[in-house]
């Protein structure tokens, strides 16, 4: 078997530390290092959106661009089968189709508000669905062919009014939040027990060939764990929000042995304290969208912060200068922060100390 990680058994076992919000000698983190060897292979995310089925050769690239990267600390090589936010759309009968680096997700034809409850409830959640067979075959060829020399990922099912919306309007979904919430409640509980199952059928896979769990987000588990998202509720009210999404939230974190929020974007932040409200949800990533400072400045500090009062795990992603700051300024317990270094020169310089680098400190500056 390819050894694409050293040390992985230690590795694994801090995660599960930091998944129970245990702190850690050192603390955990995440990070890889570009080797310096030559790899003709570079990975596209994108690869099985374009290519739904070619997942043999998906992984044979997959396989040979990963050579030249050192996965260090908790960073695990993961591939994600990644068809795009919210597949499972795809599963309840929508089309799909890829164009602007990402995958847009649409009814084959027009449903109306009247029509919607018996048209979720009429897809099937068997080999029979071509969109369901697809997904675990590709799940299972590729957890088969990793075993546990790297994991392979959930694919990216999406939240459940994101999922909603890829056959309803806005304001089709608005009318009826307002003027028929009943409608909106028996949809939102088709989908989340059509998501369950196929989650369900999907992480049985990666459990047993794989020996864990991931997702797009990238963190390992030795459990069930899933990020949960609405990026439709950027859309909503605080009370709407609280109406129609946490709901939901709070009984997928109950059903999951462990998840993570994906906070995205201002719009979402007043509603952060519901959500660290729910005792369940193991964590939030909080990103702050396109136009705003990265994750890790000096302003999401006091985000941060309440996140770590409330007792939560916080995912990031930064670069290696914030990465530093956050672990000096952040209490490391539950902190969990990946970041890349092009080379090892730059990884001695910017390594937090507790990891045996510098921490972006010249040694004339003490």
């Amino acid at each position: 078997m390819v050894v694409y990680k050293e040390n992985i058994d230690a590795a694994r076992s801090r995660m599960d530390a930091w998944w129970n919000h245990e702190a850690t000698d050192p603390p955990v983190m995440a990070y890889t290092i570009q080797k310096e060897i030559r790899v003709d292979f570079s990975w596209d995310g994108w690869y099985m959106a374009k290519h739904p089925d070619a997942i043999e050769d998906a992984l044979s690239i997959y396989e040979k661009s990963i050579v030249g990267t050192e996965f260090c600390a908790e960073q695990f090589p993961i591939f994600n089968p990644n068809y795009g936010a919210g597949i499972i759309a795809c599963v309840l009968g929508a089309d799909s189709v890829f164009k602007s680096q990402t995958t847009w997700f649409f009814p084959k034809k027009p449903l109306k508000l009247d029509d919607i409850v018996a048209f979720l409830e009429s897809a099937e959640m068997n080999m029979n669905n071509p969109w369901y067979a697809r997904l675990v075959k590709i799940t299972e060829y590729a957890a088969k062919r990793a075993k546990e020399s790297y994991q392979v990922a959930t694919t990216d099912l999406g939240g459940v009014l994101d999922i909603l919306a890829s056959f309803l309007e806005p304001k089709d979904i608005f009318y009826a939040m307002k003027n028929k919430p009943d409608l909106i409640d028996a949809c939102r509980a088709i989908i989340l027990e059509k998501w369950n199952k196929m989650y369900d059928a999907l992480t049985s896979i990666t459990l047993e060939h794989c020996g864990g769990t991931s997702a797009w987000m990238g963190l390992w588990d030795r459990k069930r764990w899933y990020p949960m998202q609405c990026d439709f509720s950027y859309m909503l009210s605080p009370k709407w929000f609280k109406r129609f999404v946490l709901p939901d939230l709070a009984e997928q974190a109950k059903r999951l042995d462990h998840t993570i929020y994906h906070l995205d974007g201002v719009n979402q932040l007043p509603f952060l304290d519901d959500i660290l409200a729910v005792p369940e949800i193991t964590g939030i990533q909080w990103v702050p969208g396109d136009g705003k400072p990265p994750m890790g400045a000096d302003v999401w500090m006091p985000v941060y912060k309440k996140i770590q009062a409330a007792g939560k795990n916080i995912e990031a992603g930064a670069s290696p200068e914030l990465t530093v700051k956050m672990y000096r300024e952040l209490d490391p317990r539950g902190l969990y922060v990946s970041t890349h270094y092009p080379g090892k020169i730059w990884a001695e310089f910017f390594l937090p100390p507790f990891m045996g680098g510098r921490g972006g400190v010249d040694d004339d500056e003490g």
